[in-house]
């Protein structure tokens, strides 16, 4: 099992895990290098430095021959991407076209090092309330084709998501559906034809190809159909309670910890000195099931959502589902 003090991982903000990057088809190295360059500002903020050896080493590679590949994503990321859903000067924005970079600088006197700076723009998207998704940058960085990143991206932002089919538990399997217009924006490809993203006699195909790669290098069985009749491409996999759940006791799903732990601070918290730490503190007392009549407030969240709490709640798991 891989030492967790030594995994990259990053929490991605589902702003830029919804978006894409235009006009890149079949190349993979752009969007492995966005998930690298996002790892070091988590860590140190909008601007940063790397040596090309530090830059190699996050993007998984060792080839001399790639400098030429990693200066060219470096431009293409300073080239607009699409980003989506987010609040920006007291509007929503559905999306917007912008730079992941605004600057990448390579000075005479620094010759193995790169500064960098992440545009404005999608520091503010990310600095906003929102869900993101973790994200291993080693798995990530294991994968060779563009098809098998995005989809395994857009799969681990869905995985413990809820569903809307009245006809299959949440809790066994997760469904997530996409149309061609969104594969083609997701894979920067221009199909006009399903058949021409997924056949089940085709290997060959994007969504056939990067499950199958999927597969190979996580063990993640995923599973794909189109559906004429919605002209929907459906994707699903089997959920196992572990994959919703955060811990043994936790009794709400993974993907509701954080809006929930918002919802309380609005409405039950004074002002704090440290907001940032004391959302943390309660949301590692709701993993661990010490957080006092969570049930009696959980049930009070979902009203306000208009859920109905008895629905929501598994009673054979002792969990709410949603």
């Amino acid at each position: 099992m891989k030492d967790l003090l030594t995994a990259k991982v990053i929490k991605k903000h589902n702003s830029l895990t919804d978006g894409y990057i235009p006009d890149t088809p079949r190349k993979v190295l752009p969007d492995r290098l966005l998930n690298a360059l996002y790892y070091k500002f988590e860590k140190e903020g909008e601007e940063f430095t790397l040596s090309i050896q530090e830059l190699k080493e996050l993007l998984g590679i060792t080839s001399q021959k790639d400098d030429k590949r990693i200066f060219e994503a470096i431009r293409i990321l300073q080239s607009p991407i699409v980003i989506r859903d987010f609040r920006y000067q007291d509007k929503e924005v559905e999306w917007v076209r912008t730079p992941f970079l605004c600057r990448a600088v390579k000075y005479r006197s620094d010759t193995n090092e790169i500064h960098f700076k992440i545009e404005p723009m999608v520091i503010e998207a990310v600095k906003q309330k929102g869900g993101y998704t973790p994200l291993d940058l080693d798995i990530c960085n294991r994968f060779r084709s563009k098809y098998a990143l995005k989809l395994y991206e857009m799969y681990r932002r869905y995985r413990s998501l809820p569903h809307n089919r009245s006809d299959v538990a949440n809790d066994q399997i997760g469904i997530i559906k996409k149309s061609l217009q969104e594969l083609n924006q997701m894979f920067s490809t221009n199909h006009t034809a399903p058949s021409k993203l997924f056949g089940q006699n085709a290997p060959n195909a994007p969504i056939n190809r990067g499950l199958t790669e999927i597969e190979k290098v996580t063990g993640e069985k995923i599973h794909c159909f189109y559906d004429r009749s919605s002209k929907l491409f459906i994707f699903s996999w089997g959920r196992r309670v572990e994959d919703i759940y955060p811990s043994p006791e936790c009794i709400i799903p993974s993907s509701s910890i954080e809006p929930f732990v918002q919802w309380y601070i609005d409405h039950f918290v004074n002002k704090v000195d440290n907001p940032k730490r004391y959302h943390k503190k309660i949301s590692q007392q709701i993993i661990s099931n010490d957080f006092g009549n969570l049930e009696r407030y959980y049930q009070l969240f979902l009203l306000e959502r208009g859920k109905d709490p008895k629905k929501c709640f598994d009673v054979q798991l002792g969990k709410f589902i949603f």
